[in-house]
């Protein structure tokens, strides 16, 4: 059985009560190297050529707690060079977009889900990779979005639930800024610092791939698989 944070296999031994047994193990999940080049389009679309985007793609839904990531975009209002890009669907798509239109979110854009090629194209164009956990999980994980951002070189700014190892793992490698969830100053802080730093944002970039390489690929993922397997035939 394969695990793919440390505290959640801590977490998925203890409840099931595997402590000591061979039969699970920590697997991260992986992706293959394949990083595009922007070619501005999307920017020159929605004309926001000289913004900072804040970019995130995926579920909009409760497990995620989207409106930690709208209410982060309220506060940066003032913040002209700051724009929020959304991509997906999920149980908070209604409340996202009404949140835009009742707070006025003028730097946050909302956009349904794309095929892969259209949503790697978009990425392209970021600047720092979102993601959001709401709180109440007791398990730990590691969203696949983050996959994509590393592939991609970009920064991760992130807010996890509390005891979740994605924020030892992302601060260890210096690849991004990780707050829990319910610290929205430190989250603010966190992405204002990201926003006045371009040199900051491209270390830490260039820290996201180096994590990638150390951890996510797949080749990392295939040698555990495969030495499990002879472990086991053993």
């Amino acid at each position: 059985i394969a695990i793919q944070s440390p505290k959640n296999l801590e977490w998925f031994n203890s409840v099931y009560n595997r402590a000591g047994k061979k039969n699970t193990l920590l697997l991260y999940n992986w992706a293959k190297k394949n990083m595009i080049l922007p070619d501005g389009a999307f920017r020159k679309k929605y004309n926001i050529e000289n913004k900072v985007i804040y970019f995130y793609g995926g579920n909009l839904g409760v497990a995620q707690d989207m409106m930690n990531i709208v209410r982060l975009a309220e506060r940066m209002k003032s913040e002209s060079n700051a724009f929020f890009v959304l991509i997906g669907d999920g149980d908070e798509e209604e409340l996202i977009q009404n949140a835009i239109i009742e707070k006025k979110l003028d730097n946050m854009l909302l956009l349904p889900a794309v095929d892969q090629d259209t949503f790697k194209k978009i990425l392209a164009e970021a600047d720092i990779g979102l993601f959001t956990l709401a709180k109440h999980h007791v398990t730990h994980n590691f969203p696949g979005k983050l996959l994509g951002y590393m592939t991609q070189g970009i920064p991760i700014l992130g807010s996890v639930n509390p005891g979740n190892d994605l924020k030892e793992t992302v601060e260890h490698y210096k690849a991004g800024y990780i707050s829990i969830n319910g610290e929205d100053e430190i989250f603010y802080n966190n992405a204002i610092a990201m926003l006045n730093n371009l040199s900051l944002r491209t270390e830490m970039g260039k820290n996201s791939v180096k994590m990638l390489d150390e951890l996510f690929t797949v080749e990392s993922a295939a040698d555990k698989i495969l030495n499990e397997y002879k472990r086991i035939k053993k």
